[in-house]
């Protein structure tokens, strides 16, 4: 089988020394099970030269938007561009264990699914490391679509996901989000809508990490991208409108009690209580702080 990394690359010159190592050590792995790895990095900041893979890794290659134009048509020009079976978006910043892309490819050959998730370390401010899902009833909600609906995106990244390349819809391929930070969640919510099914690697195989500067932490900015596509699924024949009301419910409400005093909160919860239960008992089962703001 053949694996396609795609990575959009804006000003990363600090992360690609350890992301093209990381990429060596995942082909040599690869290549030893009988597997082929290609990576296509995008350069959505065509002022800068990608100096760090100018060296003789043919595996490696580069696509160079004309101007700057976002994460999701980054994404989107190196899905064109690439050959494998399986696809993989991998941000600059984050990495994978050596091993990654062979047990993921092996599990998602063994398990007939559509997509591989995986666990992750979460690198934290002072270098020590977090497991993201830490319990059975959080994986029961990994790839469930009214958690995604009333309680948020559960995939740090598409970096923890290995997906079958005829699995991604054309929709989220023709429908670009304009406003960066949540393609990744418009991708999977356009999936589980579609009823495409994933499977679980409970190994923490992908590595976020910590830079102070995420987009995915900006709330603020990833609410913007939200309210962007939910205007793109109204364009979708397989979304159901219903849905799109209670996602644009469920943004509306969490912004909202972000700002808010505590009777504030109250009445904003009140006016939301299906959506407010819903994440109380996500709490409550998972045992994660991170479920009730995403």
């Amino acid at each position: 089988m053949k694996i396609s990394v795609i990575t959009p690359f804006y000003e990363g010159e600090k992360y690609m020394e350890k992301y093209v190592a990381c990429m060596e050590a995942n082909r040599k792995s690869l290549e030893a099970a009988g597997h082929s790895l290609e990576v296509v990095l995008v350069n959505d900041s065509p002022w800068k030269k990608l100096e760090a893979v100018s060296i003789n890794n043919q595996y490696f290659s580069v696509i160079t938007n004309p101007e700057n134009k976002g994460i999701h048509y980054s994404r989107v020009s190196g899905l064109k561009s690439s050959t494998g079976d399986y696809i993989m978006f991998l941000d600059q910043d984050d990495l994978l264990e050596a091993d990654a892309l062979v047990k993921m490819v092996d599990a998602i050959s063994s398990k007939s699914c559509d997509m591989i998730i995986t666990n992750a370390k979460l690198e934290q401010a002072d270098g020590s490391y977090l497991s993201w899902y830490r319990t059975d009833a959080h994986w029961n909600r990994v790839w469930d679509l009214q958690t995604y609906l009333k309680v948020g995106i559960q995939i740090i990244s598409p970096g923890q996901c290995l997906i079958k390349k005829s699995a991604i819809p054309e929709f989220w391929n023709e429908h670009l989000v304009r406003v960066n930070g949540a393609d990744d969640y418009y991708l999977w919510l356009l999936m589980l809508a579609a009823g495409k099914r994933a499977a679980y690697l409970k190994e923490a195989l992908y590595i976020h990490k910590y830079t102070g500067a995420n987009i995915s932490a900006d709330t603020s900015a990833t609410d913007a991208s939200v309210y962007d596509f939910i205007e793109l699924l109204y364009d979708c024949d397989y979304f159901k409108e219903e849905d799109i009301i209670t996602l644009h419910e469920m943004i509306t409400y969490k912004a909202q009690f972000r700002k808010s005093s505590l009777v504030g909160k109250i009445g904003c919860s009140l006016a939301n209580l299906g959506i407010f239960i819903f994440n109380l008992k996500f709490k409550r089962e998972t045992k994660t702080k991170y479920g009730f703001n995403r």
